[in-house]
């Protein structure tokens, strides 16, 4: 796992982030000029606050919590943006091929009409068989390898004017037509107590960690879900912490329909308050499904008492990204507000707050497919 880099701290490490922030700076913006704050940045190795406001701007514009604080998730989207398409070649492999050339190739399949696949930056076996697919359209040998071949042939193809995820989104709506037929009975869901004791995420003023908290939570979500017929299974237990990836592989080896993950907001400002919930979105792609569950998430959650609304917002963090089925992120207060802490560790509360967000499941699955995202 990589090393967790801070303000404060200084060497080779905070040289290399800092290189990177500039490196992915300048892919993005060409000939424009490094854009602010990245523009004062200096590759002295000390974590100061020119590199924190930098490494802010690098989270928001890639759909991560921009806490200033490179843990695992920000790494992770620093090194795969310092690949362009063409930099190598691309194929799918038991250890899956990560990087900002890879949600390229993607978006520029699906603009296409080919399907790769939701434009996660991840070359899956749906991006393979779209790259076989166009090998087999334009004459090329059909390997499943995007090379310089087949990446200059696609560049002469590019069409800015279609939508990307066609095909994605209709395999969405498609599995969301079968599952409200089946509605929640039966339905196989993953209930995710987010962190775990090795990462107890916030503390509240009480002394409540968020791991213990989305422990009780999900624990009762769980077994509401299964009392009204569905399936659902925790992603951890209580002495285990799994990372992102790990409990997107098991919703994936189980096959599961949904994936829930109780969270908890927190800030060093006793003050902040508010519900909100996340789906999987980027600035080229959004889960239709989930954006529609983390809506009805929200909705639930806020008439349950929990505001100010928040709203719902996309990001790519690894949960959410990983997945193939719809996952959302639910925080339902700020674990550093001593009012919601309160709320958040009173059982009576847990319970009604796991009522509402399985009436919200419930509510999602039994509702009509979505209306198309506009593109």
């Amino acid at each position: 796992m990589a090393p967790i880099i801070r303000v404060g701290d200084t060497g080779a490490a905070v040289r290399d982030l800092q290189r990177r922030l500039i490196r992915w700076a300048l892919q993005a913006t060409g000939a424009g000029g490094l854009p602010p704050p990245v523009d004062e940045l200096l590759s002295d190795g000390v974590f100061g606050p020119v590199t924190t406001a930098a490494v802010r701007h690098f989270q928001r514009e890639r759909g991560l919590a921009a806490d200033g604080i490179v843990g695992p998730e920000s790494w992770r989207a620093l090194v795969e943006a310092g690949y362009a398409l063409g930099d190598r070649l691309l194929w799918h492999s038991r250890i899956m091929m990560r990087g900002d050339d890879v949600r390229e190739l993607q978006t520029r399949l699906n603009q296409l009409g080919f399907d790769a696949g939701a434009e996660d930056g991840i070359f899956g076996p749906l991006a393979h068989a779209a790259v076989e697919e166009l090998q087999r359209n334009i004459g090329l040998e059909v390997d499943g390898v995007a090379g310089p071949g087949t990446i200059a042939a696609l560049r002469r193809l590019h069409r800015d004017h279609h939508s990307g995820g066609i095909g994605v989104r209709a395999r969405e709506r498609e599995w969301l037509r079968r599952l409200s037929a089946r509605g929640l009975s039966g339905a196989r869901i993953l209930v995710d107590p987010s962190h775990g004791p090795d990462d107890p995420g916030h503390r509240g003023p009480g002394g409540a960690s968020e791991s213990e908290v989305a422990w009780q939570i999900a624990t009762l979500l769980s077994a509401r879900l299964s009392a009204q017929g569905a399936h659902a299974t925790l992603a951890r237990g209580p002495a285990s912490t799994p990372t992102a990836t790990e409990r997107a592989r098991l919703a994936n080896e189980l096959g599961v329909d949904l994936v829930v993950s109780i969270a908890l907001n927190g800030l060093t400002s006793a003050s902040a308050r508010g519900a909100s919930a996340y789906y999987f979105g980027s600035a080229t792609f959004v889960s239709e499904a989930g954006m529609a569950l983390a809506a009805a998430a929200q909705a639930a959650m806020i008439a349950a008492g929990w505001r100010p609304d928040c709203r719902i917002h996309p990001m790519t963090w690894g949960l959410l990204r990983e997945t193939r089925m719809p996952a959302v992120v639910v925080e339902p207060g700020f674990l550093t507000s001593p009012a919601d802490e309160a709320r958040l560790t009173d059982p009576a509360t847990q319970d009604a707050l796991a009522a509402a967000l399985a009436g919200a499941v419930a509510r999602f699955l039994a509702a009509a497919v979505p209306a198309p995202v506009p593109v």
